[in-house]
């Protein structure tokens, strides 16, 4: 089992959340993290607004690296177009927009002006094995990070970064 537990502070309230490749996700093998809870996984709300606008909708994600045995943060505001900007993540004090970057139990994430805290992170080896379950997905045509979507996605183009929808491609699900 791979999990990582998130904390963040909201005025005087510490809130935190654990997050597993084994639960659903509205992306498989990927938690997104934003203030949109129509987009995102773990959703951050601040009773300030000039606080909580300062995180984008869809601001990160956080998948899990089987070949580097890590959990990764991505950017998914990197393929913003103009006249829209990346709205960069910071990473242990290192501005993140087009690179992933490892996390570790400490890492600090500041999305804006919200702090997020990486207090536990558990990884559990386990021995490969043929996939189980495989499902077809929709996927966008962005090379560097492309996202997933349901078979019954009908739009054209991507929600996300704006790149042309594929066809079905073969998915395997994480920890499978």
């Amino acid at each position: 089992m791979q999990q990582l537990t998130l904390e963040w502070a909201v005025t005087n309230q510490n809130l935190s959340q654990t997050i597993s490749l084994q639960q659903r996700t509205r992306v498989p093998g990927a938690v997104r993290v934003g203030r949109d809870e129509a987009l995102c996984d773990v959703v951050l709300r601040h009773p300030d607004p000039n606080i909580e606008k300062t995180v984008s909708g869809l601001h990160i994600e956080i998948f899990f690296e089987p070949n580097a045995g890590s959990f990764y943060l991505r950017n998914l505001t990197r393929d913003r177009q103009p006249p829209k900007q990346p709205n960069p993540a910071v990473v242990d004090g290192k501005r993140v927009v087009t690179e992933e970057v490892p996390l570790h139990v400490g890492s600090q994430i500041r999305l804006g002006r919200m702090a997020l805290l990486v207090r536990s992170i558990e990884v559990a080896q386990s021995p490969a094995q043929v996939p189980q379950n495989p499902q077809y997905m929709r996927v966008c045509a962005n090379t560097k990070a492309p996202h997933f979507y349901p078979l019954d996605y009908n739009k054209y183009n991507c929600e996300v970064c704006g790149h042309i929808m594929l066809g079905a491609t073969l998915i395997y699900p994480a920890g499978s």
